[in-house]
């Protein structure tokens, strides 16, 4: 928690002065035709006409809690260009991110462990290869490849949208329609470079775990093959792949800034490419920060599930305290 704290602070600092250094945010709203009468106004509202330690205590008491004599939501600043509250929007949008990050984290789960299981049963050279390039490619550009052949060349056979999202307003009957098909090339794209990552770790973890005494003794007694990879191997694979898969949830989540874009995907990421292309500080602050608290809280729920899968490490744990 200690350390938690120390990095939400010390991010937070850093961005405060790195975002100040950029520009005046006054002038950054009205534009070059603003005056001198509206800048000042402009800058009393937002409080920039303080010095820059009372800006950054400013900046700070739109996290807390408690404001004007009574507890509320933080507010988390109130964004320049869209005028609310940074905690609301980062609510609209979240919802979003985390289906796309979902969707995306189930397929690299589904085809980096099934893949690499089979990797490690039956080694395919080309499999290994495709896994490598696909490591090494952005998601954005996976993104534009995917786009390029399955929605635009080959779209007429696939049906899939090159953007759009799962839930569209159809003005002919007033409603909501839901396109499911608009989730699997954005999808598709964020998956593929964790999926090639869990093929790579599953691959050859379950191979040297094949190797072990217990795995020949268990096929010895006649237990058929396919109960050892799942009761035997996977299990004892569960600690890195429990690390693995919330670490690249985190980024996910945090960073489909290119893939949302590419896709029109109405989430986070979208939301921090607008507050990048407009100088929005608060809005800057305020999802860079809550991308800093996920990846805490993520990485401390991968620490927690490590040790609860991991036998051996809560018998370390005991004997510890009793030595």
């Amino acid at each position: 928690m200690g350390q938690s704290l120390l990095v939400l602070f010390i991010s937070f600092t850093l961005l405060f002065i790195l975002l100040r250094g950029l520009g005046d945010p006054a002038h950054i709203l009205l534009g070059q035709r603003s005056d001198r009468v509206a800048l000042e106004a402009i800058r009393r509202q937002l409080h920039l006409d303080k010095p820059l330690w009372q800006q950054y205590l400013y900046a700070w008491a739109e996290w807390l809690p408690y404001r004007d004599g009574q507890w509320r939501m933080p507010l988390l600043g109130t964004s320049y260009l869209y005028g609310r509250s940074v905690a609301a929007l980062y609510a609209e949008r979240f919802p979003a991110t985390v289906l796309l990050a979902m969707a995306a984290l189930l397929i690299a789960v589904i085809l980096g462990i099934g893949g690499g299981l089979w990797q490690s049963v039956r080694p395919s050279k080309l499999l290994q290869g495709l896994s490598l390039l696909l490591l090494s490619l952005p998601g954005y550009v996976v993104g534009l490849m995917l786009v390029a052949l399955l929605a635009i060349e080959w779209g007429r056979w696939t049906g899939l949208p090159p953007t759009g999202y799962i839930l569209t307003y159809d003005s002919s009957c007033d409603c909501l329609l839901y396109q499911w098909r608009a989730l699997v090339l954005p999808a598709f794209a964020l998956s593929l470079r964790p999926a090639a990552y869990l093929f790579q770790l599953t691959s050859e973890e379950a191979r040297l775990l094949l190797q072990k005494d217990f795995i020949r003794a268990a096929r010895a007694r006649g237990k058929p093959f396919w109960r050892i990879l799942l009761s035997d191997v996977l299990r004892n694979l569960f600690p890195p792949i429990i690390t693995a898969l919330t670490q690249w949830l985190a980024g996910i989540l945090t960073g489909a800034l290119f893939i949302e874009e590419l896709f029109d995907w109405p989430g986070v990421g979208r939301l921090l490419f607008s507050a990048l292309i407009s100088s929005d500080f608060p809005l800057l602050i305020g999802i860079a920060q809550l991308s800093t608290l996920i990846f805490i809280l993520l990485n401390a729920m991968s620490e927690l599930l490590g040790w609860w899968s991991d036998p051996r490490l809560r018998q370390q744990e005991v004997h510890t305290f009793a030595s």
